[in-house]
């Protein structure tokens, strides 16, 4: 799978890299921006908009939590640990 922002319609589609199509959309925060997959196997979405950054079920495809980030931040990198983001 394949995790891709979606800034103008502040969203992150979920792709299928078998079927090259769009498996599922999950609304974050507003103008998302970057996203990385952490050590956790969760994907974490940069939102530009709303400085904030999405934590992202990949079984549920929902968002489970939203943590506050520094205004205006357009990438995300993550560390080893499941806690460095």
């Amino acid at each position: 799978l394949l995790y891709v922002t979606n800034r103008g319609s502040n969203s992150v589609s979920v792709i299928s890299t078998a079927t090259n199509s769009v498996a599922h959309t999950i609304t974050v925060g507003s103008r998302p921006s970057g996203v990385a997959l952490g050590a956790d196997g969760r994907p974490y979405a940069t939102n530009t908009g709303s400085g904030t950054v999405s934590v992202i079920n990949t079984v549920t495809n929902t968002v489970i939590d939203t943590d506050p980030s520094t205004p205006g931040t357009n990438s995300i990198s993550v560390g080893p640990s499941p806690s460095s983001v």
